[in-house]
Protein backbone atom coordinates (compact mmCIF):
# COMPACT_ATOMS: atom_id res chain seq x y z
CA UNK A 1 0.00 0.00 0.00
CA UNK A 2 2.58 2.24 0.33
CA UNK A 3 4.03 2.28 -3.12
CA UNK A 4 0.14 2.67 -4.27
CA UNK A 5 -1.49 5.19 -2.01
CA UNK A 6 0.84 8.26 -2.68
CA UNK A 7 -0.29 11.84 -0.95
CA UNK A 8 -4.16 10.71 -0.48
CA UNK A 9 -4.09 9.56 -4.07
CA UNK A 10 -4.48 6.08 -5.68
CA UNK A 11 -1.11 5.83 -7.67
CA UNK A 12 -1.31 2.84 -9.88
CA UNK A 13 1.46 0.83 -11.11
CA UNK A 14 1.64 0.73 -14.89
CA UNK A 15 1.28 -2.38 -16.62
CA UNK A 16 3.84 -0.78 -18.92
CA UNK A 17 6.60 -1.31 -16.34
CA UNK A 18 7.41 -3.80 -13.83
CA UNK A 19 8.35 -2.77 -10.18
CA UNK A 20 10.54 -4.82 -8.20
CA UNK A 21 10.21 -4.84 -4.12
CA UNK A 22 13.66 -3.12 -4.13
CA UNK A 23 13.00 -0.33 -6.69
CA UNK A 24 12.34 3.02 -5.09
CA UNK A 25 8.67 3.82 -6.72
CA UNK A 26 9.02 7.70 -8.00
CA UNK A 27 5.07 8.48 -7.29
CA UNK A 28 6.08 11.83 -9.53
CA UNK A 29 6.38 9.47 -12.54
CA UNK A 30 3.62 8.89 -14.61
CA UNK A 31 3.70 6.04 -17.24
CA UNK A 32 0.49 5.52 -17.92
CA UNK A 33 -1.11 2.04 -18.35
CA UNK A 34 -3.28 2.62 -15.09
CA UNK A 35 -6.20 0.12 -15.36
CA UNK A 36 -9.64 -0.48 -13.83
CA UNK A 37 -8.86 -3.84 -12.93
CA UNK A 38 -5.98 -3.22 -10.93
CA UNK A 39 -8.46 -0.54 -9.04
CA UNK A 40 -11.05 -2.82 -8.47
CA UNK A 41 -9.17 -5.94 -6.76
CA UNK A 42 -7.11 -3.28 -4.64
CA UNK A 43 -10.94 -1.53 -3.65
CA UNK A 44 -11.71 -5.72 -2.91
CA UNK A 45 -8.63 -6.44 -0.98
CA UNK A 46 -9.18 -3.65 1.10
CA UNK A 47 -13.06 -4.89 2.29
CA UNK A 48 -11.20 -8.12 3.04
CA UNK A 49 -8.58 -6.20 5.47
CA UNK A 50 -10.78 -3.74 6.80
CA UNK A 51 -13.31 -7.20 7.62
CA UNK A 52 -10.76 -8.81 9.46
CA UNK A 53 -8.47 -5.78 11.23
CA UNK A 54 -11.10 -3.40 12.05
CA UNK A 55 -9.37 -0.86 11.27
CA UNK A 56 -11.24 1.90 9.39
CA UNK A 57 -7.81 3.52 8.01
CA UNK A 58 -9.04 0.51 4.97
CA UNK A 59 -12.36 1.74 4.47
CA UNK A 60 -10.75 5.82 3.89
CA UNK A 61 -8.24 4.07 1.57
CA UNK A 62 -11.54 2.38 -0.65
CA UNK A 63 -12.65 5.50 -0.64
CA UNK A 64 -9.74 7.33 -1.90
CA UNK A 65 -9.24 4.26 -4.81
CA UNK A 66 -12.77 4.28 -5.92
CA UNK A 67 -12.54 7.93 -6.73
CA UNK A 68 -10.29 6.81 -9.18
CA UNK A 69 -13.26 6.45 -11.08
CA UNK A 70 -14.87 9.46 -10.56
CA UNK A 71 -11.69 11.30 -11.70
CA UNK A 72 -9.40 11.91 -8.73
CA UNK A 73 -6.43 10.35 -10.65
CA UNK A 74 -3.48 11.60 -12.18
CA UNK A 75 -5.23 13.04 -15.24
CA UNK A 76 -8.29 14.90 -13.41
CA UNK A 77 -10.39 12.79 -15.63
CA UNK A 78 -13.40 10.42 -15.12
CA UNK A 79 -13.24 7.15 -15.92
CA UNK A 80 -16.65 5.91 -15.44
CA UNK A 81 -19.16 6.75 -18.22
CA UNK A 82 -22.75 7.64 -16.50
CA UNK A 83 -24.01 8.36 -20.10
CA UNK A 84 -23.21 4.96 -20.83
CA UNK A 85 -22.84 2.93 -17.78
CA UNK A 86 -19.62 1.47 -19.42
CA UNK A 87 -16.16 2.36 -17.80
CA UNK A 88 -13.28 3.40 -19.86
CA UNK A 89 -10.18 1.36 -20.36
CA UNK A 90 -7.94 3.15 -18.29
CA UNK A 91 -5.71 6.05 -18.01
CA UNK A 92 -2.17 6.53 -20.33
CA UNK A 93 0.36 9.14 -19.58
CA UNK A 94 -1.49 12.30 -21.17
CA UNK A 95 -5.07 10.65 -22.21
CA UNK A 96 -7.87 8.33 -21.38
CA UNK A 97 -8.21 5.24 -23.17
CA UNK A 98 -11.61 5.80 -24.40
CA UNK A 99 -12.47 2.19 -24.94
CA UNK A 100 -15.51 0.88 -23.15
CA UNK A 101 -14.46 -2.65 -22.85
CA UNK A 102 -16.32 -5.15 -20.53
CA UNK A 103 -13.47 -6.06 -18.39
CA UNK A 104 -12.96 -2.46 -17.16
CA UNK A 105 -16.93 -2.30 -17.14
CA UNK A 106 -16.79 -4.96 -14.60
CA UNK A 107 -14.23 -4.03 -12.83
CA UNK A 108 -16.06 -0.80 -11.87
CA UNK A 109 -19.40 -2.57 -11.22
CA UNK A 110 -17.22 -4.99 -9.28
CA UNK A 111 -15.40 -1.69 -7.14
CA UNK A 112 -19.10 -0.26 -6.51
CA UNK A 113 -20.70 -3.37 -5.76
CA UNK A 114 -18.17 -3.83 -3.11
CA UNK A 115 -18.45 -0.28 -2.20
CA UNK A 116 -22.09 -0.08 -1.60
CA UNK A 117 -21.61 -3.39 0.62
CA UNK A 118 -19.30 -1.63 2.73
CA UNK A 119 -21.36 1.23 3.41
CA UNK A 120 -24.26 -1.22 4.10
CA UNK A 121 -22.24 -2.95 6.54
CA UNK A 122 -20.78 0.48 8.28
CA UNK A 123 -24.63 1.76 8.56
CA UNK A 124 -24.84 2.04 12.43
CA UNK A 125 -28.49 0.61 13.54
Amino acid sequence: MSKTFVNSKLKIISNKTWLQKEDVYDSNTVPGGEQPIDVAYTIMALEKFSNIFKYEGYQRKMNIAFNWFLGDNHLDQIIYNPCTGGCYDGLEEHNVNLNQGAESTVSYLMSRLTMENKSFHTIPF
